[in-house]
């Protein structure tokens, strides 16, 4: 028959803890003087009196307040060390995605170069949202979107696709602005969200992820947009640990309103860090890579002043 392996061997301290049930000798250590001083006193103190109250009583008293008093010696005494450590997300079934309006990259050295860059990006993003059948688009027509802020995004979808975890996905954008005669004046972001799809499906085909159709909220609607991705961690079909929220892309009240949603525990975002240059563009080359924000802090050490 197989041996099992042996254990190693305890440490006396250790030993000693687990044969008299306590957590440390020296805790047990205290706790038998402490008895010791206890039944001293009470046969020194027993027949004592005063005020009409016998010598036991008034010993446990002052023995009840100098436990108080050390207690908040210690606690004045105390420092606690909170630290918030950069590190990845762990792979998700869900993802949050928030959207801003189109974003191309500076590309050029002069502004006709530059407007010319802009134009071809648009028309680019506009055709593959009109297009149904992807494979009428052209490997040159996603190279445009390369360098715009769809780009964090899809590195996104990327990072969790790979862990093997991802199984849904939801677009939060801003809706068209119109004026009171109807007519749009200007566009919004959730259009963004199916040339985002496609531009996966181009890269990974035959994947399983599920893109739920876009959410549409107001540009500076963060109350409906909190109410939005909290209603997608209570109702989805994943635990809230399961879900993150990137907020790479979104606008800064879009931002604020993922992160009044997200301040509950077990709930997580992610932002996509990139190397940026001098004036804080993203360097083409660079690496991007998602960082975790999690509002629970790490206690790491506590100490005596």
């Amino acid at each position: 028959m197989p041996r099992e392996p042996l254990q190693p061997a305890l440490s006396f301290n250790k030993y000693i803890s687990k044969l008299i049930g306590q957590p440390s000798m020296l805790f047990a250590v205290g706790a038998f003087l402490l008895a010791l001083l206890s039944n001293i006193l009470a046969s020194v103190l027993g027949e004592w009196h005063l005020f009409g109250m016998s010598g036991n009583i008034i010993f446990l008293i002052l023995f009840g307040l100098g436990i108080i008093a050390i207690y908040f010696y210690h606690l004045r005494k105390r420092v606690i060390i909170i630290e918030m450590r950069e590190r990845q997300p762990t792979g998700k079934a869900g993802i949050i995605l928030l959207l801003s309006t189109l974003n191309p990259r500076p590309v050029g050295t002069n502004p006709t170069e530059i407007k010319q860059h802009n134009q071809q990006v648009q028309a680019a993003v506009e055709r593959i949202a009109a297009v149904q059948d992807v494979s009428m688009l052209t490997e040159a027509d996603f190279q445009l979107l390369l360098g715009t802020n769809l780009e964090p995004a899809l590195r996104a979808i990327e990072f969790h696709h790979r862990e093997g975890t991802l199984r849904e996905c939801w677009v939060i954008g801003t809706e068209d602005e119109k004026n009171e005669q109807g007519a749009m004046v200007k566009r919004g972001s959730a259009w963004l969200a199916p040339v985002l799809q496609r531009w996966f499906d181009r890269l990974h085909p035959g994947n399983m992820i599920r893109f739920q159709h876009p959410i549409e909220v107001a540009p500076r609607d963060y109350a409906t947009l909190w109410k939005q991705v909290d209603a997608i961690f209570r109702r989805g079909p994943y635990r809230a640990d399961k879900i993150i929220c990137d907020v790479t892309g979104g606008l800064k009240l879009m931002t604020v309103g993922a992160a009044l949603a997200c301040i509950e525990e077990g709930r997580t975002m992610q932002y996509m860090a990139t190397d940026r240059d001098w004036r804080g563009e993203p360097i083409p080359q660079g690496e991007m890579r998602p960082v975790l924000v999690d509002v629970t802090p790490y206690l790491i050490a506590e100490q005596a002043e």
